[in-house]
């Protein structure tokens, strides 16, 4: 059981690692946005997103827990793109280090 939680808790640090590599694209893309004039907002793309997963997921983690997850992950990318110019806002960059 122990080595079976040890490769659970691996597998988190990498899902905290690739999440935080996640944020620091979408801080690249809210700054294109940004100089481009674009709203941060883009429903299309989430509803790609969504879209891609629904044919990617080949379970055992049900739809339902795909979509709670995701949803999270994207409502964390807009925070961060709809606060990329908050002087109070701590970068995703310094909060990794």
């Amino acid at each position: 059981m122990d080595r079976l939680r040890q490769q659970i808790d691996d597998l988190d640090d990498e899902i905290l690692r690739l999440l935080n590599q996640r944020m620091l694209l979408v801080e690249k893309i809210a700054e294109l946005k940004h100089r481009a004039g674009k709203d941060p907002l883009d429903l299309t793309r989430e509803q790609s997103i969504f879209r891609r997963l629904a044919r990617e997921n080949k379970g055992p983690l049900a739809w339902g827990a795909v979509k709670k997850i995701f949803g999270e992950i994207l409502t964390a990318s807009r925070d961060i793109q709809s606060h990329r110019d908050t002087n109070n806002r701590t970068s995703t960059r310094e909060r990794t280090r």
